[in-house]
């Protein structure tokens, strides 16, 4: 898969989820077969959703980095899923995610699982 087909599977995942009210997402083609991803997502409720992966889809699809930083309308943090290697305590290193004060176990996630996971958190 080239970068430019996986922005398009970024794009539909977006397009398909009914809580986005609102889209600014951008797409830095770093080759072929490297992209980053970032952006802000608008949900319902007035949730944001701040996405950003730096993503290699060949020969195997990789997030290198990634980061979805779900806040509520003041701006507070609720949930934040990374591969940030900073909590070397956490099984599922460096993959992990922060609710509220609380650091968790949390396997690789993409765009797809993070959009269903925020329906909890907004519901």
């Amino acid at each position: 898969m080239k970068s430019r087909e996986y922005y398009a599977t970024v794009q539909k995942a977006i397009l398909n989820a009914v809580h986005i009210i609102q889209s600014d997402v951008s797409f830095d083609e770093i080759s072929e077969e490297e992209c980053y991803i970032r952006g802000t997502l608008t949900l319902t409720g007035g949730c944001q959703l701040h996405i950003a992966e730096y993503v290699v889809t060949e020969p195997k699809l990789k997030r290198l980095k990634y980061r979805f930083h779900l806040q509520n309308a003041n701006g507070k943090m609720i949930a934040r899923w990374d591969n940030a290697p900073h909590h070397p305590e956490v099984p599922t290193h460096p993959e992990h995610v922060h609710v509220g004060e609380k650091i968790k176990a949390n396997p690789p996630v993409d765009i797809l699982q993070v959009l269903t996971a925020v329906l909890s958190f907004i519901e």
